[in-house]
């Protein structure tokens, strides 16, 4: 039995060695880029008190998280506070990703049932995810760490290296393990990854409220725990190690679960559909429609609740710079809130676009899958037109964006129309400005799987990129502007900041319909693969 375990470990690190170090090789290079330029960005003590003050604030709270150490500030506790939330992040998709793709994913193409007919074991392949995923996140724990430290930059030592990479890493092991159990409950991948995500979402939630209000709720989310480890500056390893138990009692609820139910499917079977399908449902745009809306309805409501999360930091944040001498000096006298309230409204527009990003190339590349998996072929095979299949997946995904886009600013004014300091239509001019940024992010796809169908996954990286400069891309004051307008977001004015321009908005749709119309003419010519 041991043997054949083995040999199954070593299959899935064959299959999976590459995407892997992909992974790897980018978490560990921006840990060690990060760590290289913070002490430029704070040359001396003031700068960094500075930074610390505007960190302590009730949007910066719920963004990242609480701030400590403000007697004793050093460019490692400024790069641990502002930065481990999205590295946890980055490494909880990763394991969210690699989880599935060997369990549920697995189980849903058929090759799970062909390896189980084997004598490798009912739980092998559950156990060996639990090991891969502990090997996995171990390794991250330990690039983060070394790489940190070879920066030697001011308040790094081995403890607090090791905290800082641990944390990450045991929050990214966490949510691996939740994959696992959301595998054994659910009877599809999208299921699957859907529900991770959904915990993800939570459990940010969960967390900026509880650093907000200074309560309990953040010490229920993993990201809130992995936090209270406060890396370079107490190096609390107590909150690792209730991450790493958390993250084992999952695994044996996840194990148990396992043992209860048929190979290929979930403990919650798939919804029977009706008998027969809708009249809408057998034209190309229900076909699309009903491929995407589970997802539509699930992001509709997660991206709601996170505007109105952020929202309600609103009236906190006027109340916080009205009492406040410092900050009223800061931002030089009675319109102080207004600056700050207009920036961080700026601010969250650009996030809830970033983020419905996400469905909408997840939406487009759909059409990829179905291709690959071999149903789209029966329907290309019938009557209906090539261009009139990829077209109700792009007329659907445009659809997408505009509502939720519009339930990012609801839940925005639903959560901070009482403070007073805001208007609906100013909500709804700084959001929907990124409609033809988020036209390009999904005529990009529809381009590749026109054209380069095999290079579809590489939009992420466009998505990435357009992350790292929305977030990051602050740090480095002396970014070329062309390196920041190499996304599409970034050429959009920043609403109520900026001056609104009709022009990159103009030339993004321009753009974004050649995109567009070149991969429908391509998709319509090419085989089907």
């Amino acid at each position: 039995m041991l043997a054949n375990i083995k040999k199954y470990t070593q299959f899935v690190i064959r299959q999976d060695r590459i995407i892997s170090i992909i992974w790897l090789s980018v978490i560990s290079a921006f840990a060690v880029i990060l760590a290289a330029i913070y002490p430029g960005l704070f040359p001396n003590e003031a700068t960094m008190q500075g930074i610390a003050a505007t960190m302590n604030t009730p949007a910066m709270i719920a963004m990242m998280g609480p701030v400590y150490g403000l007697e004793a500030v050093t460019p490692a506790l400024l790069m641990n506070q502002q930065c481990m939330i999205w590295f946890a992040i980055a490494v909880m998709i990763m394991n969210i990703f690699f989880v599935n793709r060997y369990t549920r994913a697995d189980e849903e193409l058929g090759r799970q049932e062909m390896l189980a007919a084997l004598p490798i074991g009912r739980l092998t392949d559950s156990m060996v995810m639990v090991f891969l995923s502990f090997v996995l996140n171990i390794t991250v724990s330990i690039l983060i760490a070394a790489f940190t430290l070879v920066t030697q930059i001011k308040g790094v030592n081995i403890i607090g290296a090791l905290a800082y990479g641990l944390s990450i890493g045991m929050q990214g092991f966490v949510f691996a393990m939740i994959t696992l159990l959301t595998a054994q409950l659910f009877s599809t991948a999208r299921a699957c990854v859907g529900v991770a995500f959904a915990f993800m979402g939570i459990s940010y939630m969960l967390r900026a409220y509880g650093d907000m209000n200074e309560n309990f709720a953040s010490y229920l989310s993993p990201m809130g725990l992995g936090l209270k480890v406060e890396a370079f500056y107490s190096n609390n390893f107590i909150p690792i190690i209730i991450l790493l138990v958390k993250a084992l009692l999952i695994a044996v609820i996840a194990l148990f679960v396992n043992t209860r139910r048929d190979v290929g499917a979930g403990v919650f079977p798939a919804r029977k559909g009706r008998t027969h399908a809708s009249k809408f449902l057998q034209t190309p745009l229900g076909f699309a429609w009903r491929l995407s809306r589970g997802s539509f309805f699930a992001w509709a409501v997660g991206i709601f609740a996170i505007g109105a999360s952020y929202g309600a930091v609103v009236g906190e944040l006027d109340k916080f710079v009205t009492s406040n001498d410092m900050f009223k000096q800061m931002l030089q006298g009675n319109n102080g809130a207004n600056i700050l309230i207009d920036s961080y409204i700026a601010m969250l527009s650009s996030m809830i676009a970033l983020l419905v990003s996400i469905p909408l190339i997840s939406c487009i590349n759909r059409l990829r899958t179905e291709e690959k998996r071999g149903r789209l072929e029966s329907i290309i095979a019938t009557s209906i037109p090539r261009k009139t299949i990829f077209g109700s997946f792009i007329l659907i995904t445009s659809l997408k964006s505009i509502l939720l886009i519009f339930c990012g600013v609801l839940g925005l004014y639903f959560a901070a129309y009482s403070s007073g300091v805001i208007t609906f239509g100013m909500l709804m001019r700084s959001a929907f400005v990124y409609w033809p940024a988020l036209f390009v992010i999904f005529s990009l796809p529809v381009f590749l799987v026109g054209v380069f169908p095999k290079l579809t996954s590489w939009v992420w990286a466009l998505f990435g990129y357009s992350f790292i400069i929305f977030y990051f891309g602050r740090l480095f004051p002396d970014l070329p502007a062309f390196a920041i307008k190499l996304s599409p977001f970034g050429s959009i004015p920043q609403l109520p900041v900026q001056k609104f321009s009709e022009i990159p908005l103009i030339l993004l749709s321009i753009i974004a319909i050649g995109l567009c119309m070149v991969g429908i003419m391509r998709f319509e010519k090419r085989d089907v693969k």
